[in-house]
């Protein structure tokens, strides 16, 4: 018991330096209200300065208008995707189409540059 008496008042001290020193270290680390106070009043005025209702009336209408596209918008994408692969399908069938149609037509093509009529 001893051992604490003799030990209490350093380690009292000690744990009012730690004390003070994390108290200064959080006050310079927050901001004071004289602070946030100056940095509202500027911003205020930078508002009021740099921002006119035209602005604002622009932005506005920029929200409206993206707001009327994105209502036209289809909301089944399901449909498209039918639609899609629909024309997909109708594609692959004109490729084949095209593809029966080349062989005959570079005959003829080649036909008429030669000059033979047989195709040989």
């Amino acid at each position: 018991m001893d051992e604490y008496v003799k030990w209490y008042p350093w380690v009292q001290g000690f744990v009012l330096v730690v004390f003070f020193v994390v108290v200064y270290a959080l006050k310079k680390s927050f901001a004071s209200k004289d602070d946030v106070n100056s940095q509202d009043k500027r911003l205020q005025t930078v508002e009021q300065t740099y921002v006119t209702s035209k602005d604002f009336i622009k932005v506005n209408e920029t929200v409206q208008r993206i707001e009327v596209e994105i209502k036209d918008l289809p909301q089944d994408v399901s449909k498209l995707t039918q639609e899609v692969t629909k024309l997909q399908s109708e594609t692959k069938h004109l490729h084949d189409i095209l593809k029966r149609i080349e062989h005959p037509l570079n005959l003829i093509v080649a036909s008429k540059i030669t000059g033979d009529r047989n195709g040989k």
